[in-house]
């Protein structure tokens, strides 16, 4: 897909479907003007269509699926991210947990424009920009150590050339266990684990970046960390999936609080600038085929959902995004 039909698509989209199209939870809200992406499982795609229209072909914005592999080690898609870069404009970050990791240019053949295999169940990704380093997490043991005595780690890609993802090396790994979720605030890189939050500084550049650890903070139990993300309503926090929770961090405090809605096996959860939210709560395993949405009412239930149609088979979402995309 080259840029002008991306722009296109994107403006045919705005227009939307009447919202009575929707499928609905208890109490239907309209939802606002954003883009939703997805990591759907089932055909190993990344999709992502605007929040307020049936989420069907007609509606997609923007779609990639990872090349084939011998060892398929592009399957199970866990994390995507979009960054602005100096060189190639918007880039997706991508993982999957067979193995890969990658950036895609988006809009220009979506192309690959780096690919590597940390190994380990990589579940996210998270771009430093100016720098050019790319900073990974797996949650399981290394393919060096099969016997599982490094439960999950950081893996951190430096390049030679910040404006050529080609040149990306691993320059550091740091043993973090159940590693999950990855966020730059623009500031610092934080990482999240089974039992821990961790603010790290970026310094160095090049082949010489590296991640310094600046805060920490380690659960009573086990958190199960699933997802990290900004909270778009208020930037000052970030917010982060457990194995039955949301949790809301005050980044400059490091104050942590339970927040609403909760629930067991919520693997990602999103708010946007005005309040509402969504997550991608686990129903079918690890997976779910529709993601639910909350209002900015405060109301602890679902108030609308989205799932496929017009596809012709039935979602394995496993993480859900506000898509921060600008296409122009």
């Amino acid at each position: 897909m080259n840029r002008r039909t991306l722009l296109k698509s994107v403006a045919a989209a705005a227009v939307g479907a009447p919202l009575a199209s929707l499928a609905t939870a208890s109490s239907a809200h309209a939802l606002g003007n954003y883009h939703v992406a997805v990591c759907e499982q089932r055909m190993n795609q990344i999709l992502i269509h605007p929040a307020n229209t049936r989420w069907s072909p007609e509606n997609r914005v923007w779609s990639w699926t990872p090349p084939a592999t011998v060892e398929n080690s592009w399957r199970l898609l866990s994390d995507i991210k979009f960054r602005d870069t100096t060189a190639f404009g918007w880039v997706a970050l991508v993982t999957a947990s067979g193995g890969k990791v990658g950036m895609v240019n988006i809009g220009d053949g979506d192309e690959l424009l780096w690919q590597a295999r940390p190994y380990g169940n990589p579940h996210s990704i998270e771009r430093i920009p100016n720098i050019g380093a790319v900073v990974t997490a797996s949650s399981e043991q290394r393919a060096s150590d099969p016997k599982g005595s490094y439960p999950g780690f950081l893996t951190v890609y430096g390049p030679t050339n910040s404006d050529d993802p080609s040149t990306l090396a691993s320059v550091q790994t740091i043993d973090y266990e159940g590693a999950h979720g990855l966020w730059f605030d623009g500031a610092h890189l934080w990482a999240l684990g089974t039992w821990t939050i961790t603010k790290y500084q970026v310094t160095g550049s090049h082949r010489d970046t590296r991640l310094v650890k600046v805060w920490g903070y380690t659960f009573p139990k086990a958190f199960n960390g699933h997802s990290l993300d900004t909270d778009h309503s208020d930037s000052a926090y970030l917010l982060l999936t457990g194995g039955g929770s949301v949790h809301r961090l005050n980044k400059s405090t490091g104050a942590l609080t339970a927040t609403n809605p909760t629930g067991v096996g919520v693997k990602s959860f999103s708010r946007v600038a005005s309040g509402e939210s969504f997550w991608m709560q686990a129903g079918l395993g690890w997976t779910n085929d529709y993601i639910e949405f909350f209002d900015n009412a405060g109301n602890t239930n679902p108030t609308m959902r989205q799932a496929l149609e017009g596809y012709g088979y039935s979602a394995q979402f496993y993480k859900a995004r506000l898509s921060n995309v600008a296409f122009s």
